[in-house]
Parts: C-alpha cells; structure tokens; sequence
C-alpha cells in the first residue's frame, strides 16, 4: 500500500486483485472501487491439485501483466487450505469482516498477496464444521436486517445462518460430490444422460428426496424406477439430481419463513429454487456468485486499510 493509506488505482481503475481459489478452477480479477470486476480471467488448475510450491508460479502464470502495477493482491479459497500455498487457521463463528481482515496472513516471499482465513462452525468446544471460499462470498451479499439464510450450491454445499452482516453457523452438505461418485462409479449411474434437460424427472427426484428420510434406500429408487419403465437413462441424471437435492434441503431443519440467498452459478441456482419452493420456503432469492465473491474480496480488502 502507498504510504498514508492512499489506495493506488492503476489505469484501468483497478485498486485490488481478486483470487477466488477454488478446488477445481481459479479466478483473478482485477476489481474497482465498490467491487466492481473490470476484467476476469479463470484457469482450470485449482487449488485442489497444487502443491505449496505452486501457488506462486499459477498465479505469476494466470495474472501475467496484471501483478506488475504493484496492486495489493486478496486470496480467498483453497490457497490457505492446509498443505497448500500457507495455512491459515480457520476462525471460529460467529465472525464477520472485521475477524477475517485480522487474520490475513502472506505467504512467504509474498509479502503483496494476502490470504482470507477460512470459518469453522463450534459445537460444545469442539471444530464441527468448516469452509474456505463461502465466507467472502457472503460478505458480499446486502441481506438486509433480521436472521438470513445463505445457500452455496455446489461440490459441498454450504447453509450458512447469517445476521446483521455476520456468520453465525454454517453446515456442509456432498450433494454435488455424491452426485458424481454415484453417477460414475455405481450400477445407477450406467447409460445415465445429462443433467437439465428433463425438468419433470427432476421434480420426481425432488419429491422423493423431501419425503424420504433414507437416503440410501431412496437413491435404488433410481434402479428400480428405470426397471419400471417409469424413468428413461436420458432423465435418470436429473432424477437423481433432484433426489440428492431435495434430501439435502428436507435435513436443513423445518424453518420455512427466514428469508433464504442462493449464492452460486446460474444452473445450480435454479434447481435448488426449484427445490426450495417444492419444500414451502417463503423468500428465496438469487445473487450471482461471482459477484458476491468479488464484492466479498473488496469489502475485506477495505476494511483492512
């Protein structure tokens, strides 16, 4: 940083570059006042498959001629996952900006990059519950006064309680994990076709997974329905999806009327509003996740000057 906490602004308006490190993709951003991303550039080498020593050169790689203006760089992800870049400790929840902007840490050599903590959910003293990613994504949500609800759909989805811009809980669910091991490795996944194209085979999926509370008795319903001739190998993928999915959502408790924000890609968003308004939620909203994120790595950024 400038000294006298003058934010430096390169040409094009950027004051920060923003890394979303996920397990299986990258994301640098170079990100104006506000959050708002000026340009974007994604790589498929995801924190899951490096090891410490490559950090450094992927980012160097992916970022080239945008590090060079001397831009104070913010990581959220997988970068600070144990056995990655550095390690960052997870900070226990409840915890908003003002906790995560404390525990910023550099990876050695580095001393322009930062790295976001990662959140851990408690329960009688002891970790129960952890992300990395999810945490910046809601700090960049508006939710308004009162109890929130945000939902990442994705690998491991993440439901997170919120309040007055602060991470109460969070608990993970291996809905998108579980439904590619099941489609790849089991007897069920045999001749299955893509997802998205048969909406009411997902609906079907849907309603038996919020009806039955056996998951794994539930899932042979994708055999026995195909032997019935009820569900062809074109709709078995979606099926499926809407089984898993509405599973996880009839576990998330009976709490219907706390205003629920979906945080995620466009596809994602829509089965799990789908699901959620098969299941009676009352208020289910749409935020763009990449856009929550960018704003997240802002606002944290921000507050640490």
């Amino acid at each position: 940083m400038p000294s006298g906490g003058e934010v430096k602004v390169a040409g094009d308006g950027a004051a920060l570059v923003g890394v979303d490190w996920g397990t299986t993709n990258l994301r640098v951003m170079r990100i104006g006042e506000g959050g708002h991303v000026l340009a974007s550039r994604t790589d498929p080498r995801g924190g899951g498959g490096l090891g410490p020593g490559d950090f450094a050169r992927v980012l160097d790689e992916v970022g080239e001629g945008w590090l060079t203006d001397r831009l104070p760089i913010l990581v959220c992800g997988m970068a600070g996952a144990r056995g990655r870049w550095r390690e960052v400790a997870y900070l226990p929840e409840p915890a908003g900006i003002a906790d995560l902007t404390k525990g910023l840490v550099s990876p050695d050599g580095r001393p322009e990059v930062r790295l976001v903590p990662g959140l851990k959910a408690m329960a009688g003293g002891r970790m129960v519950d952890v992300m990395r990613g999810e945490e910046t994504q809601a700090m960049g949500l508006d939710l308004g006064d009162g109890n929130h609800r945000i939902l990442a759909p994705g690998t491991h989805s993440k439901w997170i309680d919120a309040q007055q811009g602060r991470i109460l809980d969070h608990r993970t669910f291996m809905t998108g994990e579980l439904f590619s091991a099941i489609r790849r490795g089991t007897i069920l996944g045999a001749g299955m076709g893509e997802t998205g194209t048969h909406p009411d085979a997902f609906a079907a999926g849907v309603t038996r997974g919020l009806d039955d509370p056996a998951l794994t008795a539930a899932l042979f319903s994708v055999r026995v329905e195909a032997l019935a001739d009820r569900l062809s190998p074109e709709a078995a993928a979606d099926y499926l999806s809407g089984l898993l999915i509405g599973a996880e959502v009839a576990a998330h408790g009976t709490d219907r009327e706390t205003p629920v924000t979906l945080v995620g890609t466009g596809l994602l968003n829509d089965r799990y509003s789908v699901a959620l308004q098969m299941a009676g939620f009352a208020d289910v909203r749409i935020a763009d996740g990449d856009t929550a994120t960018a704003r997240g790595l802002w606002r944290i950024h921000e507050a640490s000057q």
